[in-house]
């Protein structure tokens, strides 16, 4: 039998791999040979899973892997239980209910223990390593295979089935692709969603998609779109290829001078020939429709790009005390604190200035004055002299004398 490329260089020699296949002593007894025996066969079971492309095992399954002649590893149970404690696996039904809720769970426990559950043998469990790297490359077969070759807009939608047929290389079996599928929904990679016909459709994380992965009708659309468009193009084909054989027999049946034959194949050709450019309109209709959608999608990025950024400006002056909404006010008021410290930056460069020039400037001001004044001397020449003595007032004498009069009058008249 050959050996398989996981087994150590060491698997041919008998004397070394009786030690290894015999059943463990407690480890109190020989801490050394115990740990050694754990580590080989921790190592060896996590290279198979990887070679096999198998990220589950069981038991039973690892007793029949590692059989060698009559010989059976007789520490894989220790070695299990050492490989569970350092979380390297993980029962399958734990593994599965992850995402569970937590009475989901607890039900299929409960039921599992009253149906007495699986025999140790037959308990399957999934070693995290390898469902991890196999996850990590589906998504970098995906990146690819399936990003840009499509629109650009929808290669996040694919069909479960197309996915699981194109990616078969790197999984066992179909079994251990659900798995993986789960893994990745865990890590927050994918979703999964159906299409309005019912069929599973897979998500997968954009560089758009904030948060988690949310499954649409427009995602439902989109697919179902996709999946018209891929049956135009087979129908477009066939059709093509009908209206080249007619045509071919047409030429046939011309050169056997079978012309009634002839006329009917091109009739044929003709009706393919018609039928073929009626689809391909309904294919362009589909596609137009598709680029829109896309444009629509693109625009709608942009929008969340702005928003995301206004957001993260809105942050950032909180958490400066500074108030979004009377930003206005708050650059007005820095502004005025800018106008003011340019002002005092001028005065201090400028410094303070000397007596000198400022008494130059104060005579040059009083010489204004006095030519000011000559001019209006000059316009007063001519004009007699203002008299120089203030006159006399007589004010309270008329008074009196006006007083008398009247009173001479009255006593006359009397």
């Amino acid at each position: 039998m050959e050996k398989k490329s996981y087994l150590p260089a060491i698997w041919s020699d008998d004397l070394q791999m009786a030690g290894l296949m015999a059943m463990n002593k407690a480890r109190a007894i020989n801490p050394y040979d115990f740990d050694r025996k754990i580590k080989f066969w921790t190592e060896v079971i996590g290279k198979s899973c990887e070679e096999e492309k198998d990220c589950t095992i069981s038991l039973e399954r690892l007793k029949k892997r590692f059989r060698r002649g009559d010989q059976i590893p007789g520490c894989l149970e220790d070695t299990i239980s050492s490989m569970i404690k350092d979380g390297e696996l993980m029962r399958l039904e734990d593994f599965k209910g992850r995402d569970q809720s937590w009475v989901q769970w607890g039900y299929s426990r409960i039921i599992g223990t009253f149906w007495g559950g699986e025999s140790r043998q037959t308990v399957e469990y999934v070693h995290l390593p390898t469902i991890r790297k196999q996850a990590k490359n589906i998504i970098e077969f995906y990146h690819s295979d399936f990003i840009g070759e499509e629109d650009d807009m929808s290669n996040e939608i694919v069909g479960l089935n197309e996915f699981r047929a194109r990616c078969s290389h790197l999984v066992a079996d179909d079994r251990v692709f659900q798995l993986i599928i789960m893994e990745l929904v865990h890590q927050g990679e994918l979703t999964i969603g159906l299409s309005k016909v019912g069929e599973k459709v897979l998500k997968f994380r954009n560089g758009s998609i904030r948060g988690p992965i949310q499954w649409t009708e427009s995602d439902a659309g989109l697919h179902d779109m996709r999946r018209a468009m891929s049956k135009l193009e087979r129908e477009i084909k066939r059709l093509e290829e009908k209206a080249k054989i007619a045509e071919e027999n047409a030429r046939l049946c011309i050169r056997k001078g079978e012309r009634n034959k002839a006329a009917h194949h091109l009739r044929q050709k003709k009706r393919a020939l018609s039928e073929m450019n009626a689809k391909d309109v309904q294919y362009q209709k589909l596609l137009d429709m598709l680029y829109q959608l896309g444009q629509t999608r693109q625009n709608k990025q942009i929008i969340d790009a702005y928003k995301a950024g206004a957001d993260a400006f809105k942050a950032t002056l909180h958490r400066q005390g500074i108030d979004p909404n009377k930003i206005d006010e708050t650059m007005d008021s820095i502004h005025d604190a800018m106008v003011t410290a340019e002002e005092i930056h001028e005065a201090i460069s400028s410094g303070v200035p000397s007596n000198s020039n400022l008494d130059k400037e104060l005579e040059a001001e009083l010489n204004s004055i006095l030519a000011d004044s000559g001019s209006s001397n000059s316009l007063l020449n001519g004009l007699p002299e203002v008299p120089s003595d203030e006159p006399e007032i007589f004010e309270n004498e008329f008074v009196s004398e006006t007083l008398a009069r009247r009173l001479r009058k009255l006593r006359e008249t009397s």
